[in-house]
């Protein structure tokens, strides 16, 4: 079966690269930020990058895009997170624009009637905007598409990372249910960090490797070199640190470590997967973000590694640019598990 794809909110191209590995033809990325169009356009020929505004597409925009290629249609549709997030602290702001967005890719769902529909988000789009949500689904209904929804763990579809999201597959062909993950942990184990970034050679913090593309990490202060020191190597944390070395934000009124938030400043574990990952990702003191063993944070490609990004895949811009298109992207491995679905209903 012969499916062509469109990918709003496309951003570095997690879910495009995962379609294309999934056999799926995406025709185009559309993103309001032009600064990701080299990492999407160069990383997934022949699909092309459009800047654009979602609340400005219309039907014959996509009817447009569509002419010509034939087989089945796609849309994708992974909106900005953050309005979701359990981590932003302004969540219930109504006005939030970017809260609408969602709406506006329910209603081009609505005008196009694509075959397929694809949408991610945070695990938190279910409990915390169940209007928008309610919205998307009561057009699904309307149309005729079967549909699940449901939260899964990234882990499950052979992506060395626990990452948790809200997932959304619909179809006019045949009930549709979300697909059993690949990796159970028990009979198939998990993908782990060691798996996946162990045989990339040393840097230093602050330095890079220029020979392979991205494997470059952020500098640290003295101070906080001496902590990564301290913190055994292979999953430790800032427990282990000497009290000279404690920040007063991580005790409590008698002066002795809290037994919350450990996580940060912490070592990833080597038999394990990797944390989720946010666009800080390459920070030491923002998460569990520590490289198992080199005193250092994890390297932007490392990071796009524990995402299940190719090897290949070469990412453009500036430091901070280039992790937050890592962060925000959804991984591509479990993003081929959902296209090789649809191909086979």
């Amino acid at each position: 079966m012969k499916i062509k794809a469109i990918d709003f909110f496309c951003g570095a191209g997690g879910v495009t690269r995962g379609l294309l590995d999934a056999g799926i033809e995406v025709i185009a990325g559309v993103d309001f930020d032009n600064s990701v169009k080299d990492t999407y356009e160069k990383n997934n020929k022949p699909a092309k990058f459009i800047q654009g505004d979602i609340t400005k597409f219309t039907k014959a925009d996509i009817e447009n895009l569509f002419e010509g290629h034939g087989g089945l249609t796609l849309l994708a549709g992974c909106a900005p997170c953050q309005p979701f997030s359990q981590k932003n602290k302004n969540r219930h702001n109504i006005k939030d624009p970017r809260k609408t967005l969602l709406k506006y890719f329910a209603d081009l769902v609505d005008e196009t009637k694509p075959d397929f529909v694809f949408m991610e988000n945070v695990s938190g789009l279910a409990t915390l905007e169940g209007d928008v949500l309610e919205y998307f689904l009561k057009i699904l209904d309307k149309n005729g598409y079967s549909h699940d929804e449901g939260i899964v763990n990234a882990v499950h579809y052979g992506v060395p990372q626990n990452r948790k999201r809200y997932v959304l597959l619909a179809s006019k062909h045949g009930k549709v249910k979300i697909p059993e993950g690949t990796h159970d942990g028990k009979i198939v184990d998990f993908e782990t960090v060691e798996k996946h970034i162990a045989d990339l050679p040393p840097i230093k913090a602050g330095k890079e490797n220029f020979n392979i593309p991205n494997h470059k990490s952020a500098s640290l202060q003295p101070i906080n070199i001496e902590r990564i020191r301290k913190t055994p190597k292979n999953g430790g944390s800032r427990l282990s640190w000497p009290k000279n070395l404690w920040l007063r934000c991580h005790l409590d009124e008698n002066g002795n470590p809290k037994s919350v938030h450990t996580d940060v400043y912490g070592r990833m574990f080597w038999g394990k997967p990797s944390p989720t990952l946010t666009t800080k990702f390459f920070s030491y003191s923002t998460g569990r973000y520590g490289h198992p063993e080199q005193d250092r944070a994890i390297s932007l490609r490392e990071g796009a590694l524990l995402q299940s990004f190719p090897k290949n895949y070469v990412f453009y811009g500036n430091m901070t640019q280039i992790a937050r298109q890592i962060g925000n992207a959804v991984p591509p491995k479990m993003v081929e598990v959902f296209g090789n679905y649809f191909i086979d209903l």
